[in-house]
């Protein structure tokens, strides 16, 4: 028995304690498995839940269109879909033989007499040509400058806002407001007309110049000039390289200022 009293002896009452047990190599490569297993079923679902999201999302058909094609012939038809979306096109209401309802019958009329407008504005020049889908009213107001030069803004406004009505508005648009919208079209027809004829042969000059420099072009280089100073060549004459606008220009030393006076 030691100094301490009972430590040599046991508690008969307490059983002993048993050390942990230990998973054997089976049980761990199990375990591993599964959890391997179950990471790649669940990175393969969310990969085709993003993949399913995505092609949804997109303008353009949910199945790969061209599949097993040429890579250039698949792209040049995924570049035709993507640009489908990109077309704009405004059609008559008032076709013939389609049945027209009363109540919107003003409206068809209204609808297609813009069209009027924008023929009668793009004689006068080519360039005032609106898109189809583009806002009437930005369109007018550039025009201030040129076809309807002379024209108060405030009937602009007024036109754009009968036009808006006529298209877009629940309020009722009858008889009276036709001919209202009918007469401000015929003046502005008119003087579409008027400035057409009128129409100066050359256009304005604007006051600022403006200079059309091309693009991509190398800038001009300082003209650097080598002189051959060896005493036994019996000749003075040497050459430069000058370069003007990108090319290479040999200049005799006899002529040298001759090139220094003129602009490279």
């Amino acid at each position: 028995m030691g100094p301490g009293g009972d430590d040599g002896i046991a508690d008969p009452g307490m059983e002993p304690t048993s050390p942990p047990e230990q998973l054997s190599g089976v049980a761990v490569v199990i375990i591993i498995a599964v959890g391997v297993q179950t990471f790649i079923m669940l990175f393969i679902f969310a990969k085709r839940q993003i993949m399913r999201f995505t092609i949804r999302s997109r303008r353009g058909p949910h199945v790969s269109v061209g599949q097993g094609g040429v890579k250039a012939l698949r792209r040049e038809i995924d570049r035709r879909l993507e640009y489908a979306s990109h077309i704009r096109y405004e059609p008559r209401l008032g076709r013939v033989g389609s049945s027209e309802n009363a109540a919107h019958k003003h409206r068809i009329v209204a609808v297609d007499k813009i069209a009027e407008l924008d023929d009668i504005i793009l004689k006068y020049d080519m360039q005032y040509y609106r898109p189809a889908g583009a806002s009437i009213r930005s369109f007018l107001i550039e025009c201030l400058a040129g076809p309807l030069v002379g024209l108060d803004p405030k009937h602009v406004h007024r036109f754009c806002d009968m036009y808006e009505h006529a298209r877009h508005s629940y309020r009722q648009f009858g008889q009276l407001e036709l001919n209202n919208y009918l007469n401000l079209l015929d003046e502005l027809k008119s003087l579409v007309t008027r400035n057409t004829e009128n129409k100066p042969s050359s256009p304005k000059k604007s006051s600022t110049p403006q200079h059309n420099k091309p693009l991509n072009r190398p800038k001009r280089r300082i003209a650097t000039s080598t002189f051959s100073t060896s005493p036994t060549a019996g000749s003075t004459s040497s050459t430069m390289i000058v370069q003007r606008n990108s090319s290479a220009v040999l200049v005799a030393a006899d002529h040298l200022h001759m090139a220094n006076s003129t602009q490279v």
